[in-house]
């Protein structure tokens, strides 16, 4: 009877959402390559270990380490480019990723550590995002932001746990030596795996995301006159010319607009209403809603669609969170005679 191992079930399914996820993006985008380049090396690495644990081939172990640390720094690479706030492509974690490689190559020994280090790092760092919130992800649709910055802190929680098992796996070495690690690492890095490459598959950016503008001064904790200014300004975009009812709103897209730098958006929103600039937008669709609800006959479907909401999933967790009710439920309440 022919043995498969639960790893390459991994696999097959990891390979099904690279191809889903290639299919629905714009692949000319940057965050779209780095999301789909992370699903393939996790599929790969789902191989590796089905190789080295399922079928005893020892040959993998190496190729396994070598793609160990490139792992966690296109995770966070994939993340933090959707915040649209780097000039090209970071060189830190390619760096992080070379000083693995030349420890590998001369002192194999200090190897497993290292990588331990890179997993909690770059976990850490994206768990520090994930605090920031939702403004941050500049270059996402409004719509999806939510979805990603969940995407984002369990990838740096998945991280972290990948590093702890690393822990363990050397502590089994030395108790028992090795006597549980294949059994651990096989349904755990399975379960991290998938649970990172199918996160991937939320990572989307607003299509043609426009460069960012500069921002010489620091933010302050105080509402200032030109916060005022900036929520002015966005009320009457979304009052003269209905902005916040377009599908594909992303933060980039409201600062050239306004001709400000992303940040200071944010910043306005927050310090003036006490709200993400995607509860801000979402507000403005909700009242459009109800209206619609209100003065139409239009169906649920069809208004979620008109008030710039991507799905109605979307609209009805949106809509019950902003009211307490389903949209029906209102429309019953609120229509108009």
């Amino acid at each position: 009877m022919l043995f498969v191992p639960l790893p390459l079930f991994a696999t097959l399914v990891l390979v099904f959402v690279f191809a889903r996820f290639v299919s629905n993006r714009d692949m000319t985008a940057r965050p779209h390559q780095l999301f789909a380049g992370l699903i393939a090396l996790y599929a790969i690495q789902s191989l590796l270990t089905s190789l080295r644990w399922g079928y005893g081939i020892s040959g993998a172990a190496n190729v396994m380490a070598v793609l160990a640390p490139v792992l966690p720094a296109v995770a966070y690479l994939a993340y933090q480019t959707l915040s649209g706030r780097q000039r090209g492509l970071q060189w830190w974690p390619l760096a992080v990723v070379a000083v693995n490689w030349a420890v590998f190559a001369v002192a194999p020994s200090l190897a497993d550590p290292l990588i331990l280090m890179t997993y909690l790092g770059f976990g850490a760092v994206l768990l520090r995002l994930y605090w920031r919130g939702e403004d941050q992800l500049t270059l996402s649709p409004i719509n999806d932001a939510r979805e990603i910055l969940m995407a984002m802190g369990l990838t740096g929680a998945i991280l972290i746990a990948s590093g702890l098992t690393d822990v363990y796996v050397i502590y089994d070495f030395i108790k028992t030596d090795g006597r549980n690690a294949g059994l651990v690492l096989t349904f755990a890095q399975t379960f991290f795996v998938l649970v990172i490459g199918v996160s991937a598959l939320f990572g989307k950016a607003a299509a043609a995301p426009d460069k960012e503008i500069e921002a010489p001064q620091l933010p302050t904790q105080d509402v200032t006159e030109a916060d005022e200014e900036i929520l002015k300004r966005l009320e009457t975009l979304f009052a003269r010319d209905r902005l916040h009812t377009t599908e594909d709103l992303s933060l980039r897209r409201l600062s050239r607009r306004l001709g400000v730098p992303d940040r200071h958006v944010s910043n306005a929103v927050n310090r003036i209403k006490h709200m993400s600039v995607s509860q801000f937008v979402n507000e403005y669709r909700i009242k459009e809603a109800c209206m619609l609800l209100r003065e139409t006959d239009e169906t649920v479907l069809a208004i979620s669609l008109a008030a710039g909401f991507a799905t109605k999933s979307n609209f009805n967790r949106e809509f019950s969170r902003g009211t307490g009710q389903t949209p029906s439920q209102w429309r019953s309440a609120n229509k108009a005679p």
